[in-house]
């Protein structure tokens, strides 16, 4: 009985969505469709690095957003979530142009995150 009890209760806690791992995926995916766009048609770095930072605005500011909120609920102050923020989106943004450095002669293309 205790394990079926466990396994509900364990049911339960993955179902729950995570909300700044699901804004992170939505800024990632975001720039996955650009780096696939500027993939096929074959940009330079410069105009990638251009093409990141005019876009995914909204997921770029909820992501931040999000994980300041999650920082102050886990006890943080204003300042150093913010900063932990700011530290968060531009991992997902720099991960992006090295993949995109990595994969413009190629021409591989990253798949979406589920």
């Amino acid at each position: 009985m205790l394990s079926h009890a466990l396994s509900v209760l364990l049911v339960m806690a993955v179902g729950k969505a995570d909300p700044v791992d699901t804004a992170r995926k939505a800024l990632n995916n975001c720039l996955i469709e650009q780096h696939n766009k500027a993939v096929e048609a074959k940009k330079t770095s410069a105009d990638f690095n251009k093409i990141v930072m005019e876009s995914c605005i909204t997921e770029r500011a909820t992501y931040h957003d999000v994980t300041v909120k999650a920082e102050r609920g886990y006890g943080s102050n204003a300042n150093d979530a913010e900063q932990y923020a700011n530290e968060e989106v531009q991992n997902v943004v720099s991960g992006i142009i090295t993949s995109f450095e990595n994969n413009m002669k190629s021409g591989a293309k990253l798949s979406p995150e589920k």
